[in-house]
């Protein structure tokens, strides 16, 4: 049995699960700030299907994107764990780049797809959005989400090259390749 990929597997189901808790979680509340006028939980309770399909599309996102954070911190992890010469602060060190990797991620795509659906809805200024959605309107929920899906998924391929920048591969020569 290889040890390594097994903590490798065990430390990327954990860091899923409290990721996607503590994405899911921290997004509903801001995006309850964000959304003047709309009480989400309120809405919820009424059956608002609109305010669901919104809501389902921006945390749909967000976790699309920031999964990449999850691919990034595990091969943090896995380099550290093959490194013979790691110790403690190896391991913290390891820690705190992993943080960072996903808090940047989280912030990345959160602002990025709320300011782009900002910048959508002031250019259909012929149509309240928010105020149609609230209104249950679904075929309004269904264009925003599609577009805030979209976004999310052009804004994938960014996030995993700006990860990927930020990786502390360990150096290796030729003469490493070659043994």
């Amino acid at each position: 049995m290889d040890i390594t990929l097994l903590l490798t597997g065990i430390v990327q189901i954990i860091l899923s699960v409290l990721i996607g808790v503590f994405l899911i979680y921290t997004a509903s509340r801001i995006l309850q700030r964000l959304f003047n006028g709309i009480d989400e939980i309120e809405e919820l309770k009424k059956n608002n299907i609109a305010v669901a399909i919104l809501n389902g599309s921006i945390i749909f996102s967000l976790i699309l994107v920031v999964k990449n954070s999850v691919e990034s911190a595990v091969t943090i992890f896995s380099n550290t764990l093959r490194d013979p010469k790691a110790v403690l602060s190896s391991y913290i060190q390891t820690a705190l780049i992993m943080l960072g990797h996903i808090i940047l991620s989280g912030v990345i795509a959160f602002s990025v797809i709320y300011v782009a659906m900002v910048i959508f809805i002031r250019l259909t200024k012929d149509l309240d959005e928010l105020g149609e959605i609230k209104r249950n309107n679904v075929a309004v929920s269904l264009v925003l989400g599609i577009i805030i899906v979209s976004i999310a998924l052009l804004l994938q391929q960014g996030i995993v090259t700006i990860l990927d920048s930020l990786i502390p591969f360990p150096p290796v020569s030729l003469i490493d390749v070659g043994s």
